[in-house]
């Protein structure tokens, strides 16, 4: 599932359990228009642009294929903003984060092969223009398989592809990252004596925006090829984040244990992992027995519930398969009835339009048939079913389907089987519960009382999923040595799903647990099984044109399942044997305590491990002094710092723009060229077409930004830096401060006291206007009157002090021309879950 706003995230009870129901549903031309442009979005999901080729079968039997956003499959996406999410595609994402492949040089055959990236011979190039960037873009074609109307044909699928013969692509520039080479060649059939031997290799380049290990990431997990460092990038000398090596530590051999990128790992593998395991090394939930199995079916029944009721909207049902440790899954669904309420809906036969769904959500009746959703790797495949074959749940008949249609999901794969345990990927938490009864709706016997083991994670909609486990198991009390597998299992037994802003809230219970083998295997081959039987399975590309950028959330439908601060407290605890818990911080001395506060003199609210608040309410100048400290900052390879903003949300609603229309005033902390040392501070706004990735309402905002300190409502600003300042200086020392903290100081005008100011906050992944790796919004209430009218306070007792912080004062000469000298044109992503805000 993914979040609100323009935040793209597959959530914690993940993206592909969420597809689990569906039934046929024939499409009108209700709202087509809008149905159009969803499913435009959706077709950017086939391919990579500037590394992959957009390819789609002709077929007749592809008119048959139901397409993912077909409203037979909208109750499959549970997790609510899934189908947006879906619609996104993998090329904006690899253009962000390098794949910007510009090239002109040309490449004798037999030149030295490692620098080009592949060990076949190249048999020719495609230069063209990269319609996301303007720039001229380029790939090399390895092996002797290539033919020239092969080259030709490919080459054509790009725009203003001119194919070469002979030559290839230059690496020559100072900025090559290395090639993303893809093997695309057919494999050995009874017709062919030897197969294939065809490869693509795209260039790679280092930039503000991508550092070698985004773009060895990119390729990986988006082309699902291998990265080939060159120049700098082969030399270690651009450096990058640290995800490559954190992830290096988990993977098992064989490629297994691979998690997702940014905050889609969170919940879930890599579409290119070959698995999980239960003992994923060096992970939290290392061999703990309250993780999902890797193989296991279970019935599964939900039930939607509206805001600020328990009446059920909507009810679904059918039987899950899962072979987490082959990234595989396999959902049946029987049953669904109710007006389903979830994100970017489109036409149906009946859309709800009372008062009670606010005109939004498709009332569907089906409640016999069934269809089937399987996802393998980084791909997901819809299978219709014929109406009068009755096919049964776990159907193996492929003589029975009506059509088969897929998408490319690229970097995501299937839920890992320890999601709800730990805290890895980006902007996510944990809290382990501990026990609770539950009565739990056996199918057999009614509701019986359960002994349920709880875990909640939250995502960063600030919205929370809660797993309850089995935590009695049959031999738990006898622990008999021969006892089965099964009679010691903490089986998933009730899931509490948000809905996201998008959609309702959702109980899903799971009932008839199995544990399945590599015999049931035979499960998940049904779309091999129909193609090899002479059917098709087309990748759905139904449209030509693309629109670019994330949906706008255009009615926010309020959840029971909000974070509340009062109740929330991290607690990562997985019952692994092998990971060692976290020590929780014991205050030991309350007089050094005190003495900071004091110091300090502004109470502190912590939003997350990334941002901290002190807050007080200046009498004399009516006007709220803060102080926001942005944790574990990093330079990114140009040596910048990311953009850091603040905005100011005007109502409660978690929204970029106000629902009803205008614009974010926001604080913009920005590290660019030209900008000097230290980071400065700006005052700016946010723009409802920004959401739609529009180049003008970047550059609008960049024009728009004035020094914070110029502004009539701001003063006293200060950004700390102690990561990039060399200035002089004078100290403060703050037990909120870290060598790789950032701090933003300043007034704000408020005339009265305020009761809460609501706020929200983002943290980009360079030092240029684009993709963020984390954002939330909250709410500040804490305001008490500041120490002094100036609010400058002196250090109470400097030896019980823990950090020092560097505090440079920003001049007030305007940053403006500067700013709009380094825009860029950007492309953003929406497919790598680390969400775009800008």
């Amino acid at each position: 599932g993914l979040l609100h706003g323009t935040v793209i995230f597959v959530s914690q009870f993940a993206l592909l359990d969420a597809i689990a129901n569906y039934k046929q549903h024939q499409v009108t031309t209700n709202g087509l228009q809008s149905e159009q442009q969803t499913m435009k979005l959706l077709a950017s999901t086939a391919s990579l642009l500037a590394t992959t080729a957009l390819s789609s079968s002709t077929t007749t039997d592809a008119a048959k294929a139901p397409h993912p956003l077909h409203p037979k499959f909208r109750s499959q996406l549970k997790c609510p903003y899934a189908e947006n999410w879906l619609t996104k595609g993998a090329e904006a994402a690899a253009n962000e984060l390098g794949i910007d492949i510009s090239s002109t040089h040309q490449h004798q055959q037999n030149s030295n092969r490692k620098l080009l990236g592949s060990d076949l011979p190249i048999a020719g190039s495609c230069t063209y223009n990269n319609s996301w960037t303007g720039d001229k873009s380029c790939m090399n074609f390895h092996g002797e398989s290539w033919t020239l109307d092969a080259m030709v044909e490919r080459c054509s699928s790009e725009q203003d592809g001119v194919a070469s013969q002979g030559v290839g692509c230059e690496d020559t520039s100072d900025d090559v990252s290395g090639w993303c080479v893809k093997d695309v060649s057919t494999a050995a059939t009874s017709m062919m004596s030897v197969p294939e031997m065809k490869e693509e290799a795209s260039l790679m380049m280092v930039s503000a925006m991508a550092s070698c290990d985004n773009n060895k990431m990119a390729c990986e997990a988006f082309v699902q090829g291998t990265f080939v460092a060159i120049g700098s990038c082969a030399s270690g000398a651009a450096g990058g984040g640290s995800s490559a090596s954190d992830q290096a530590d988990m993977t098992m051999e064989g490629n297994k244990c691979i998690i997702a990128p940014g905050a889609i790992g969170a919940a879930h593998q890599a579409g290119f992992s070959e698995g999980y395991s239960t003992s994923c090394p060096n992970t939290p939930a290392q061999d703990s027995p309250y993780m999902w199995p890797l193989k296991w079916a279970a019935n599964f029944q939900t039930k939607n519930m509206g805001f600020g009721s328990d009446d059920i909207k909507f009810e679904s049902r059918g039987r899950t398969f899962y072979a987490l440790d082959k990234n595989w899954k396999r959902s049946d669904t029987t049953y669904q009835l109710g007006t389903l309420r979830t994100g970017g809906q489109g036409p149906c036969e009946n859309i709800a339009g009372d008062s009670d769904s606010n005109g939004f959500g498709c009332v569907l009746n089906n409640t016999d048939g069934m269809s089937t959703m399987i996802h393998k790797g980084g791909t997901m495949y819809f299978i219709d079913w014929k109406e009068d074959t009755a096919p049964v749940v776990g159907e193996s008949d492929v003589s029975k389907i009506e059509g088969c249609s897929k998408i490319n999901m690229a970097v995501v794969g299937n839920i890992r089987s320890d999601w709800y345990l730990d805290r890895l990927g980006d902007d996510t938490d944990v809290q382990y519960l501990g026990d609770q009864h539950v009565f739990y709706p056996d199918p057999d016997e009614g509701p019986i009382p359960m002994l349920a083991k709880q875990w909640r994670k939250k995502d960063f909609a600030s919205q929370y999923f809660t797993m309850s486990m089995l935590g009695n198991p049959p031999n738990k009390v006898d622990k008999m040595a021969d006892a089965s597998v099964e009679d010691n299992m903490h089986w998933p037994m009730i899931l509490n799903i948000p809905g996201e802003g998008f959609g309702d809230d959702m109980l899903q219970v799971y009932t008839n647990h199995e544990l399945l083998t590599d015999e049931d295997d035979d499960l998940f081959m049904l779309v091999e099984n129909y193609i090899d039987s002479g059917g098709v399975c087309p990748e759905n590309n139904m449209y030509d044109e693309v629109a670019v950028g994330p949906p706008v959330q255009e009615v926010h439908i309020p959840s029971n399942l909000e974070v509340e601060e009062a109740s929330w407290m991290t607690n990562e605890y997985t019952f692994s044997p092998v990971w060692q818990v976290p020590m929780r911080p014991v205050v030991t001395d309350m007089g050094a305590v005190a003495s900071v506060s004091a110091a300090m003199s502004k109470p502190t609210t912590e939003v997350s491990d990334r941002v901290t608040v002190e807050s007080c309410y200046d009498e004399a100048t009516k006007s709220v002094d803060m102080s926001f400290h942005f944790h574990d900052i990093d330079p990114t390879a140009n040596g910048r710092l990311p953009w850091m903003a603040i905005g100011y949300r005007s109502s409660e609603v978690c929204a970029m723009t106000p629902p009803s229309g205008g614009v974010t005033p926001i604080v913009l902390v920005t590290h660019l060229e030209g900008e000097g040392e230290v980071p400065r501070a700006h005052s700016t706004s946010l723009l409802p077409t920004a959401k739609t990735l529009s180049s003008d309402a970047f550059a609008s905002m960049y024009m728009l930004a004035r020094d914070l300190g110029e502004t009539d409502d701001h003063s006293d600003v200060s950004v700390i830096a102690p990561q990039v300042s060399n200035a002089a200086v004078s100290i403060t020392r703050s037990s909120l401060t870290t060598d790789d903290t950032v701090t933003l100081n300043f007034k704000r005008a408020v005339g009265e006291k305020p009761e809460q100011l609501n706020l929200m906050y983002a943290i980009g992944m360079s030092s240029e206007l684009g993709i963020h790796t984390t954002r939330k919004c909250f709410v500040i209430n804490a305001f008490p009157a500041c120490s002094s009218p100036d609010g400058e306070v002196s250090v109470v007792d400097s030896t019980k002090m823990e950090d020092a912080a560097i505090k440079a004062t920003l001049g007030s000469s305007s940053t403006t021309v500067s700013m709009v000298s380094t825009f860029v044109t950007l492309a953003f992503s929406c497919m790598i879950g680390v969400a775009v805000w800008f």
